[in-house]
């Protein structure tokens, strides 16, 4: 499902991105469109862990984006088990609204800041029999700073650090929202946009 989404992005928006990005400066419009895919690494209770995930949203004036998009553990997360217990999977992913502003800097470097806010949900599984323990729904707040390099006109390479913070989880065995807060680190590959 996770993979899905990345994949109806790369194979819906190219058209309306590419006729965006294709456009000189002085006939583009004050609203274009953005796309990207992204890859996060973060702690998830504990352990280091890579989310695979993707937003597309609308770009106004050339400086600030609004767009949606999600996130989703590439792989469970392995909790230990306490006794004769085999342990836990912990699988996680969230979406929401992402807003960021960017001003150029120099030689086709950008600097942003962002904030992303939305909702996930996290499951905790039996490791042996698969059985479902706990799950939950929580609030996602993240803030982040960030630098992109335009590649070619209309694609962009960014690099970005923030923070997850959750709140709300209750219903998960042996995890607590403080297993979700870390500092994150993003690369992502941007069509469209500055």
């Amino acid at each position: 499902m996770r993979y899905a989404l990345v994949l109806c992005l790369l194979l819906v928006l190219p058209g309306p991105l590419w006729a965006q990005a294709g456009q000189d400066e002085a006939t583009r419009t004050r609203a274009g469109a953005a796309a990207a895919v992204l890859l996060k690494g973060g702690a998830v209770a504990g352990s280091s862990r890579m989310m695979i995930g993707g937003w597309g949203g609308l770009v106004f004036g050339d400086h600030f984006l609004l767009a949606g998009g999600g996130l989703g553990l590439s792989k469970d997360v392995e909790i230990p088990g306490s006794g004769l217990s085999t342990g836990f999977d912990l699988g996680m992913g969230y979406g929401g609204v992402f807003l960021k502003y960017w001003e150029d800097l120099s030689g086709g470097v950008t600097a942003g800041a962002g904030l992303f806010v939305g909702a996930g949900h996290a499951e905790v599984r039996d490791r042996l029999v698969g059985n479902e323990l706990g799950a939950d729904n929580f609030l996602v707040l993240e803030p982040e700073a960030s630098l992109s390099y335009r590649l070619f006109r209309g694609i962009s390479l960014e690099v970005a650090a923030g923070y997850r913070i959750a709140t709300g989880v209750e219903d998960l065995p042996t995890v607590t929202e403080s297993d979700f807060r870390a500092l994150t680190g993003t690369l992502l590959l941007r069509v469209g946009g500055r």
